[in-house]
């Protein structure tokens, strides 16, 4: 691999698949994925193609070596936004935020996660873990967040609650990248503070949208208890 002073830097061989994986995280922080290859990647660190197939059978293996060490970082990063709240609606808005921040603090990492498809077959006990681990703890929050109103709920009511909570989140996230919204505001002559142009103003719809959740399963136990 090249490093500051141009050199090639040759690194031991029980490193090789760290070092492959750094590089191809270099790749992805400069926007350049299209370059990923093993070639290029054993070129960069300073190995021979050959060498490269001992950690990676072919391209899938190294997409999913990288995407275990962002969901690694992902997982990490939530942890340390996370004040260990016994409120199950204050822990998932902080899961909620702590997931626009990440995708505004690493917005290339964030976009290669969730654009970067790799076939279900390839899939691995660990990969299943680590890449669901943030969902799984949101799911929870969601049923603690039923249990904490009395509101009786099947698996299937929780599943989708969570999943439109992440839709949602992900559709704001999206639409104040692309700057939609921003445009949208902007030539309807809507509210400035609707605009999405400020972090505040993305962390409040954010915090409003999951209030309007809980309001909807408050809303629906009501409607079932008047039957």
């Amino acid at each position: 691999m090249l490093t500051d002073d141009g050199k090639t830097h040759r690194y031991h061989h029980g490193n090789v698949k760290e070092a492959l994986i750094d590089v191809a995280m270099k790749l992805i922080e400069s926007n350049e994925v299209e370059l990923l290859s093993l070639r290029r990647l054993a070129k960069e660190v300073g190995v021979t193609p050959s060498a490269v197939y001992n950690h990676f059978s072919d391209k899938n293996a190294l997409m999913l070596a990288i995407k275990i060490r962002l969901y690694d970082e992902f997982n990490k990063f939530f942890e340390s936004r996370s004040s260990k709240s016994d409120d199950p609606e204050q822990a998932l808005l902080e899961v909620c935020l702590a997931y626009y921040h990440f995708s505004q603090v690493y917005p290339s990492r964030f976009h290669f996660l969730f654009s970067s498809i790799l076939p279900m077959e390839w899939s691995t006990p660990e990969m299943v873990e680590i890449s669901c681990r943030t969902l799984v703890k949101s799911r929870k929050l969601v049923l603690d967040t039923y249990d904490k109103y009395k509101v009786p709920c099947t698996e299937e009511s929780v599943v989708n609650t969570t999943l439109l909570i992440w839709s949602q989140l992900h559709g704001i996230v999206a639409l104040k990248k692309s700057g939609s919204i921003k445009a949208a505001v902007a030539y309807q002559n809507w509210p400035d503070t609707c605009s999405l142009v400020s972090h505040a103003q993305v962390e409040g719809l954010i915090g409003n949208h999951l209030k309007m959740t809980v309001n909807a399963i408050l809303n629906t136990q009501r409607a079932d208890s008047h039957h």
